[in-house]
């Protein structure tokens, strides 16, 4: 009787944690990210003359072009970010769309490049028909990489949306906004089409989920995101170069490990809300 009772003690338990662990496999979002886990891109070949890019058997070429525009990548992003990288960037690109998918933690080809516990993936369309992207996506991607190598995972999701993905469109100087311009964003912006400038982000939006707060309409169903990425990167871009000093007191408070609402009080004496409406009213063809 006593040999029963512990081993039901003992296996209640144990079935309890597998149940959990089919559960947690069932959510689309838990499999994307152990698939992506399992799949890092440390374990594909590297180049032999610059450690930091991983390729897929295939994308040699297209490995040796991201090599060749990564020290300038890095330099920019560190100028703007105002640090050195905590630790080198391994680079992920990839020959089929399938192992970009099953790698970049999402399960998805539709965004060209993704930043994934740490490491930057790039897929092979920017080595096709979206070539003269790479530049851009690589150091859009870089500017994430940088600040998760100095916060961590979890204080990085902490940060809003449309900071990260407005830091990163300004800092790549345009990248991943570049089919809407800054026109059509300003014109957006008099219409009541605008980003919901937060003080926080969440699981919820740890993916990204970064558009406007109501959806322009007779618009294709990626135009949304990408003018919100342009909304943002401007907004980005006025909060550097309307105070400089404002703006890197920021980011250091940031990557100190102060709250984004704290790092902007910090910088700007002021909230992210009322530097948002001045943003607003600076701009020259608001009606």
């Amino acid at each position: 009787m006593r040999r029963r009772l512990f081993r039901l003690v003992i296996a209640a338990p144990l079935a309890l944690i597998v149940v959990g662990a089919a559960v947690a496999l069932s959510l689309p979002a838990v499999r994307h990210t152990v698939a992506g886990l399992w799949n890092l891109p440390d374990r594909l070949p590297a180049l032999p003359d610059n450690s930091q890019v991983h390729y897929q058997p295939g994308a040699e070429d297209f490995a040796r072009d991201v090599a060749a525009l990564l020290p300038d990548a890095i330099a920019r992003v560190e100028a703007v970010h105002g640090r050195r990288f905590a630790h080198p960037v391994t680079v992920g690109v990839y020959a089929t769309t399938q192992a970009y998918a099953a790698a970049n933690g999402l399960d998805s080809t539709s965004a060209v490049g993704v930043t994934f516990a740490g490491r930057v993936y790039l897929s092979p369309q920017l080595f096709r028909r979206q070539h003269q992207r790479l530049r851009a996506i690589l150091t859009h991607e870089l500017s994430h990489a940088h600040l998760q190598g100095w916060i961590g995972q979890i204080a990085y999701i902490r940060l809003p949306t449309w900071f990260k993905e407005g830091l990163a469109v300004m800092v790549s100087g345009g990248g991943g906004a570049e089919f809407v311009s800054e026109e059509q964003a300003r014109a957006a912006i008099r219409r009541g089409e605008q980003i919901v400038i937060d003080e926080a982000g969440s699981l919820d939006n740890a993916g990204g989920g970064l558009r406007v707060g109501r959806t322009p309409a007779d618009k294709p169903p990626w135009y949304p995101v990408v003018l919100a990425y342009r909304q943002a990167g401007m907004f980005a871009t006025y909060l550097r170069e309307s105070d400089r000093p404002a703006f890197d007191r920021m980011m250091n408070a940031i990557f100190d490990g102060r709250t984004f609402a704290q790092a902007v009080t910090i910088g700007y004496h002021d909230d992210a809300q009322s530097l948002w409406q001045k943003f607003i009213a600076s701009n020259p063809d608001r009606k």
